[in-house]
């Protein structure tokens, strides 16, 4: 399980590494033909705005695989390691609750757009197909926040019965 998950993050960071480099270049070759040949690629833009979308769901699974979200600092101050884990956990299947109903209700409308398709402006890419692009990063998401929440939950408990047995 454990050479899953690290082959599943360097997937990740492999193909969100990918995505910044060409968004990157894009940009970069856009302005040169904006300003030097006066002349736009009206695709370049679309695809940048959707690449933008699958690293905002994608990066924030590997945020929260790395721990590196915004959070309350002064509550790790002064709470306990055993309650931390504890509130910790809590967090976690929050998340994990959260990223549940935007899967549940995304797929809802993937299904029903699927039925009356819409297309993007430039690249005629049907527009479920971004959806269900949400849908996969979401899920990341939740997988991440059920291992974290079950690794928080597990520290507490054994913090825990340090405690008792001590």
């Amino acid at each position: 399980m454990r050479k899953g998950m690290q082959t599943l993050v360097q997937i990740e960071e492999t193909i969100l590494c990918l995505i910044i480099l060409q968004m990157g270049l894009s940009v970069f070759f856009q302005v040169i033909m904006r300003y030097v040949f006066h002349s736009a690629i009206t695709w370049l833009d679309e695809l940048v705005h959707y690449e933008v979308i699958l690293i905002t769901f994608f990066g924030a699974s590997l945020g929260i695989k790395y721990g590196s979200h915004i959070c309350v600092g002064v509550v790790k101050d002064f709470v306990k390691k055993p309650l931390f884990n504890l509130l910790e956990a809590a967090n976690h299947i929050i998340i994990a609750v959260y990223s549940g109903f935007i899967i549940y209700f995304g797929m809802n409308l993937v299904m029903l757009m699927t039925k009356h398709p819409h297309f993007t402006p430039t690249l005629r890419i049907p527009k479920h197909y971004l959806y269900v692009m949400v849908c996969l990063g979401m899920g990341l998401i939740c997988i991440r926040s059920l291992i974290k929440s079950f690794n928080h939950m597990a520290a507490f408990l054994n913090d825990k019965h340090r405690e008792v047995s001590s």
